[in-house]
């Protein structure tokens, strides 16, 4: 599923055209928007590629024994209070991130409560089709099949993408992506219990420093001031995940008191970063949908 995601969003992105943009100095100064598109859809696809899927954030949850909490989701009576189409787009990823959360928990009436949410969002963006009554009779109907629901969702989202691009307003497209991943980290780290902090969860939560540093490449490829500003809260959250130090080598377990992760680097980090990670990203995300 993970796969046909990141294909999905990739190919997506690869068509999609329009709007100005900043590139970066030297040759892509010369692109044409055809090869500037592949510029953004292989930043796409690094995006994806790091990101964790639901099912695996899923796993990590239940095995550090967090519960479903509706505190930690974005309220529902919010939905009526964004009037921007940057704010519409942010949300929309916001509100996707927790029909996942609440799918993945089995929630049944949070799940439909957070796909009227999601409707809302793309019919103010005037990409509708990705909710249509179809799509919602499928979602109603698949509601307790989380691998139909998934596949359900992520159609929905790539319609998005698309009709977005015919609009020549890829850079919501960027948003929506950006909405999503803040809040999937934001319900991470209020996953965390600080007293006795889960190892699994927070090694998770450092290796998101290289979706970190993706997602700010693609960001940056738009001349757009609300991704621009994005950009800039997310620059914030990548000052402290630097202290997060990547060592090249074999990956330990645990090394002493610092805990390293897996891959084709090591990265060490201790409690104290995590919690800072934690708490700004949960003020990033407070101004996103507030």
């Amino acid at each position: 599923m993970k796969k046909s995601l990141l294909y999905l969003t990739a190919t997506t992105l690869l068509m999609a055209c329009g709007g100005d943009v900043d590139v970066e100095e030297g040759q892509e100064n010369n692109l044409t928007h055809g090869e500037l598109t592949v510029k953004r859809a292989d930043k796409a696809q690094k995006v994806f590629q790091t990101v964790p899927s639901p099912y695996e954030t899923a796993t990590i949850f239940e095995e550090a024994g967090a519960a479903y909490n509706t505190e930690f989701t974005n309220p529902i009576e919010n939905v009526d209070k964004y009037s921007t189409a940057a704010k519409q787009a942010l949300n929309l990823g916001v509100y996707g991130a927790d029909l996942s959360y609440a799918n993945i928990y089995d929630q049944t009436q949070e799940s439909m409560f957070y796909m009227n949410c999601s409707k809302k969002m793309a019919d103010a963006l005037e990409i509708s089709a990705a909710f249509s009554p179809e799509t919602v009779e499928r979602i109603e109907e698949n509601m307790n099949n989380r691998d139909s629901m998934m596949n359900i969702v992520n159609d929905s989202y790539w319609i998005c993408d698309a009709y977005l691009k015919e609009n020549g307003q890829d850079n919501l497209s960027a948003l929506i992506i950006a909405g999503g991943w803040i809040e999937g980290l934001y319900l991470g780290t209020k996953s965390i219990n600080r007293e006795t902090p889960n190892e699994g969860l927070m090694q998770r939560i450092a290796d998101q420093k290289y979706s970190l540093n993706n997602l700010i490449d693609l960001m940056g490829s738009y001349d757009d001031e609300e991704v621009q500003h994005i950009k800039t809260e997310l620059e914030k959250l990548k000052k402290v995940f630097d202290k997060i130090e990547e060592q090249e080598g074999e990956a330990s377990v645990e090394e002493g008191d610092v805990p390293t992760i897996g891959g084709g680097s090591t990265l060490k980090y201790d409690q104290a970063t995590v919690f800072e990670i934690a708490d700004l990203t949960e003020t990033i995300r407070n101004e996103i949908i507030k």
